[in-house]
């Protein structure tokens, strides 16, 4: 399974808000990057992900801030059902109806909260492709997988699983978000570069054993941890096509902060700051 040279893979770059940002909040921070990206490299592809409220504001922002080609809009979370009796869901339908780009599935806080499964994943990775939105899907072990040295097994079988009925046509759509869990959030352990290739150079091999040469081409991010003063260590490894940031990016400052870093780390600082 051959790759294009990392230089010539476009690199992925976005946050996710979690339970934070009012409508207004998530606008504001929309307004406020928005002069920012005119100085990002044309082949890096930013997303943000709000709150399910923030979503229509999020997207009129970006549109109001001629954004709209440079910003993918996300969900958090997306139920396999085209509709029905699922109170507190949201369909599918109702994410590409208000124009969102794509969708955040298996992060570790809805595996870990809310009890979801990889077999309700294998059902709405497939509903969120086949309807022609991208789906970011995350995937990760606990630190007790990784101290009992199942870890790249356990990140495999949630990838398999989650994919098992998708073809190699939706593989254009798709992204994988490798998150550790005993690296995220406020009291995660950072991760060092031989703990990730530790991991995504078997979950790429799965890639390619389960799509062939198509596999290749799927976009790996990595999330846990990220802050400027680390993000280079993880953005310049071979397998990794992009970071997936949490806290560090939820303000303007801290975004391009990171962002700036992780450019800088790659070679291609030169422009971005006036």
């Amino acid at each position: 399974m051959q790759r294009l040279a990392r230089d010539n893979r476009p690199l992925h770059f976005g946050t996710n808000f979690k339970m934070h940002q009012t409508p207004e909040e998530t606008a504001r921070f929309l307004a406020e990057l928005a002069p920012r990206v005119d100085r990002v490299p044309d082949r890096v592809r930013l997303f943000v992900i709000p709150p399910f409220t923030s979503l229509p504001a999020a997207i009129a922002a970006r549109e109001h801030s001629g954004l709209t080609s440079r910003v993918w809009i996300g969900a958090q979370n997306v139920h396999w059902a085209g509709e029905g009796a699922y109170t507190g869901e949201i369909s599918v339908r109702m994410l590409t109806s208000i124009g969102v780009d794509f969708v955040l599935l298996g992060h570790a806080e809805r595996r870990g909260h809310f009890g979801e499964t990889d077999e309700a994943l294998a059902k709405k990775v497939p509903a969120a492709l086949d309807a022609g939105l991208r789906v970011l899907l995350c995937v990760g072990e606990t630190a007790e997988e990784k101290a009992f040295g199942v870890g790249p097994e356990t990140v495999i079988r949630q990838l398999k699983i989650a994919l098992h009925t998708v073809g190699a046509d939706a593989l254009s759509r798709l992204l994988i978000g490798y998150e550790p869990v005993w690296s995220i959030g406020a009291g995660g352990t950072p991760a060092r570069p031989e703990d990730v290739m530790e991991t995504v150079v078997p979950l790429r091999r799965a890639l390619g054993e389960q799509f062939g040469e198509a596999g290749g081409s799927v976009p790996i991010l990595y999330g846990g941890s990220v802050a400027p003063e680390n993000c280079g260590d993880f953005v310049t490894l071979e397998e990794i096509d992009g970071l997936f940031v949490g806290r560090a990016a939820w303000q303007v400052e801290g975004f391009e902060r990171v962002l700036e870093a992780a450019l800088a780390a790659r070679g291609e600082a030169s422009g971005y700051r006036d």
